[in-house]
């Protein structure tokens, strides 16, 4: 590996450790902001949770870092959450909303796989992109929690990995559930690279 490739490595890695600190500090205040309440005062759906996840963090950050929703990645693919350093995107977020919404074409287990399943775009190589399509080794998901608790999402979301036939080493870990649920994992992509996901579920109930 090169000297310029090793160095921006370390550096996104620098930047990733810095966002997380910033997202374990700042999300557990997440659903009593003002902009939770003023921005999901009609609208409830996964675009308008994610919408004001970005302006609550993008505040908070005080501009650090900057969080943008609807970020394109490879073709006509687009990730619910792109974050900034700059000009240099270097995270993106899938997210979710758990229960998945009753509709046509959905399935419960998307956070997972199947049509609009996250993770498994992630593994796809469809996300998890920075904007010149060079693989980012650190994503996220975000999961807005609307029933039962993060023990039973633990459990389930594990359970539609098997089902998906994915290897055990795929599973979900929990690094900590207090006001905000952590989780972490990592996945092979179909090049045959790794992608860790940081996992972060919010009850919004």
């Amino acid at each position: 590996m090169s000297g310029v490739s090793s160095f921006k490595n370390l550096q996104s890695s620098h930047l990733v450790n810095e966002l997380i600190s910033y997202l374990e500090t700042e999300l557990p205040n997440f659903t009593v902001s003002e902009e939770f309440v003023e921005i999901l005062a009609v609208k409830k759906n996964e675009n308008q949770h994610s919408s004001a996840f970005c302006v609550y963090m993008t505040n908070e950050c005080s501009s650090h870092f900057y969080f943008l929703p609807e970020n394109s990645q490879k073709g006509s693919s687009k990730i619910d959450i792109g974050i900034y350093k700059g000009a240099n995107l270097f995270f993106t977020i899938e997210a979710k909303v758990l229960p998945t919404p009753k509709g046509p074409k959905r399935e419960e287990y998307e956070y997972v796989f199947g049509k609009g399943g996250g993770i498994e775009r992630f593994r796809k190589e469809d996300h998890g992109v920075d904007n010149k399509n060079n693989l980012l080794p650190e994503n996220g998901m975000i999961a807005y929690v609307k029933t039962d608790d993060f023990n039973y999402w633990f459990s389930t979301i594990n359970q539609w990995i098997t089902d998906a036939s994915w290897p055990e080493e795929e599973k979900l870990e929990i690094i900590s559930f207090d006001k905000i649920a952590r989780l972490k994992s990592n996945h092979l992509r179909k090049g045959g690279s790794q992608v860790i996901l940081h996992h972060f579920w919010v009850d919004v109930s």
